[in-house]
């Protein structure tokens, strides 16, 4: 469903921010990109009121100049490119619109990234919620290095959120824990991954028992995936490598890390239930 976007007074920025975003992205029969507020309105099923509208957001110069802000950011992005007034689909981004679903949300809005890991990570914690707050600033900067680092930290901190927990409930659930070497993101990684396959049935179980959806079976494929690719490319951005951490490569860990996160935070929330008890 489009936003609702009020006649009565100015759409706040994360209000403009939303309608935008749904304009592009569900552009029905008109044509993809976007070519100011008549656009943006007319893809919102407003044919009727614009006047209304614009007239509640200071008149059509401030609007315009409000929306030409967020579509410029988009540019940077490497989502829309300028054709006269008009902001057309770049060369290439139409099948990253049409099809990459979280990853174009979390392009395309400003604070996107943190809203999904809110949204579907209970108990985040502030140094993941930061850092990953840094990584799309970054993004949104075309500082591409930096927002490899970033978001290398916030997956780091997920992870070091996990293993107190998932070492509790094996203790509860009078499992055998796997030692655990080192607290360097690798270790972690082997070690959850160790935990999680030796003990993969009765932690399902378990977790499934307190009512929250289990990640148990999917962690091995995402420890291996997303975490060592995040990983990765972590190292080689914050250290003195050859390397140089392109856009595209930034988009793809801002999509594959909310996965990932969610994984850790969902499992870990349901590691407190079962250590809390009944």
């Amino acid at each position: 469903m489009p936003p609702e976007i009020p006649r009565d007074r100015a759409l706040t920025d994360d209000e403009l921010e939303d309608a935008l975003v749904y304009a592009l992205l569900h552009p029905g029969n008109y044509s993809p990109g976007l070519q100011g507020y008549g656009d943006m309105l007319a893809k919102l099923g407003i044919n009727q009121e614009v006047g209304a509208v614009v007239e509640a957001n200071g008149g059509s110069e401030a609007l315009g100049m409000r929306i030409r802000a967020i579509l410029w950011r988009w540019v940077t992005g490497g989502v829309l490119v300028p054709n006269g007034p008009n902001f057309e689909v770049a060369p290439g981004a139409e099948d990253f619109l049409e099809s990459r679903g979280d990853e174009a949300e979390i392009v395309l809005h400003r604070s996107g990234l943190v809203k999904l890991l809110q949204a579907r990570c209970p108990g985040l914690d502030e140094v993941t919620e930061r850092h990953a707050a840094f990584a799309q600033e970054s993004f949104l900067v075309g500082h591409y290095q930096a927002t490899a680092v970033m978001i290398g930290v916030a997956s780091e901190a997920a992870l070091v959120h996990f293993v107190p927990r998932c070492e509790a409930v094996l203790n509860v659930l009078s499992l055998r824990r796997p030692a655990r070497t080192s607290d360097q993101p690798a270790a972690l990684v082997r070690w959850i991954d160790t935990a999680v396959t030796q003990h993969r049935s009765p932690l399902r179980q378990a977790v499934e028992g307190v009512g929250e959806k289990s990640w148990i079976s999917d962690l091995p494929a995402l420890l291996g995936g997303p975490a060592t690719g995040i990983r990765l490319t972590r190292n080689q951005a914050g250290h003195p490598t050859a390397h140089s951490v392109s856009r595209d490569e930034c988009r793809s860990m801002l999509g594959l890390f909310p996965r990932l996160a969610e994984a850790m935070f969902v499992s870990a929330s349901a590691f407190d239930k079962i250590v809390a008890g009944p």
